[in-house]
């Protein structure tokens, strides 16, 4: 997992690298092997005019060229990195265990002979069985 880290009007510190790498590498990890690049944008939407808002954004491309967007809003950085990563790994999740394509469509007849294979009777009422 590649993770490029970008900021507007926040500033990144080593805490905060370390913070977001290893709080995003614990939540995705499970999913490593479909990820190729996760991107992270910091933002304070009020800038230096100071608000409790930031916002923090994450694109994680998958390794079928599908790219998976989530946003988040906390009063501090890493209260939104905490949540966004919660987000990322349950959708992701959700995701994957999609099945892909299309479902083929089971006619009439299909499901009544599956039904049909699938009941059981009594041996009295067997045809053949005990009078």
């Amino acid at each position: 997992m590649q993770f490029e880290i970008r900021a507007k009007d926040v500033s990144i510190s080593r805490a905060l690298r370390n913070h977001i790498e290893r709080r995003l590498r614990f939540a995705l990890d499970r999913f490593a092997s479909r990820i190729r690049q996760v991107r992270v944008k910091l933002a304070d939407p009020n800038g230096p005019c100071g608000g409790i808002d930031k916002c923090c954004k994450l694109a994680i491309s998958l390794d079928r060229s599908s790219t998976i967007v989530v946003e988040s809003h906390a009063s501090n950085v890493y209260a939104a990195i905490d949540c966004i990563a919660d987000k990322a790994a349950t959708y992701i999740g959700r995701r994957l265990k999609r099945p892909h394509g299309r479902k083929t469509l089971r006619t009439i007849s299909e499901l009544l002979l599956q039904e049909s294979t699938n009941v059981v009777m009594p041996a009295d009422l067997q045809p053949g069985g005990a009078p």
